[in-house]
């Protein structure tokens, strides 16, 4: 009976190291490599903004959800009218009983919580990229497709701002890229303070811009 119950506890123990580790693999920011500090292009991220959180039959709501939504669309049209790129970055998890338990059961793969909100601007020249961890450099397409259009800075915006927004934030700094994080279109449901948050992004040397503010850059085009 000892031997059994030393067992059991030994499988309990490494299970939940297992487990430990699996999660802060999922929430921990990437490294990748450093860009080209001469990119002149500037791009919009958009981070979970999608049915399960901000959609009206949400899972798990934000109470800022219908504002979010309209500025992710303000920040779309300023975006397109400089002729930046626009990248809708949504996590689709593996829909089973392990992911379904880690993340609540939202963001599962071929489920409708998972889709990007239905109010948000959808055109064929936005980039759709999908992720399994909270920092969206997770997916090495974003990367590559920042490269492509010689992209150096970024303007992020979405959810959660303690945990998808903040490591996007913290992989695209790890890299390199200048920062810039849309105060008005990000939120959070953590216990922490949005404003504790942004002075931790700040610390790093994220730059906080309005909505007007990042609207304005955005709309103005490149140099010929």
């Amino acid at each position: 009976m000892k031997r059994i119950l030393i067992s059991i506890a030994t499988l309990l123990v490494l299970g939940g190291s297992s487990l430990g580790f699996t999660i802060w693999r999922a929430v921990s920011p990437t490294k990748g490599a450093p860009i080209d500090a001469n990119r002149p292009g500037k791009a919009l991220i958009l981070v979970d903004l999608q049915e399960d959180y901000t959609g009206p039959k949400a899972k798990q709501p934000y109470a800022e959800a219908a504002r979010l939504v309209a500025g992710a669309n303000q920040l779309i049209e300023a975006a397109r009218a400089g002729g930046w790129p626009v990248f809708l970055v949504r996590v689709t998890m593996p829909n089973d009983w392990f992911h379904g338990l880690m993340t609540g059961s939202t963001g599962m793969a071929g489920t409708p919580g998972a889709e990007f909100d239905t109010r948000l601007t959808r055109a064929p020249d936005l980039i759709e990229i999908t992720k399994t961890k909270s920092d969206s450099f997770g997916n090495p397409t974003l990367d590559a497709r920042l490269a492509d259009h010689q992209v150096g800075q970024l303007y992020i915006a979405g959810l959660d701002a303690a945990y998808c927004v903040k490591a996007t934030i913290a992989g695209a700094l790890n890299r390199g890229y200048t920062v810039d994080v849309v105060r008005d279109a990000i939120a959070t449901r953590h216990g922490t303070p949005l404003e504790v948050l942004i002075r931790g992004y700040q610390a790093k040397g994220a730059v906080m811009k309005s909505l007007d503010q990042a609207k304005a850059e955005l709309a103005v085009k490149a140099s010929p």
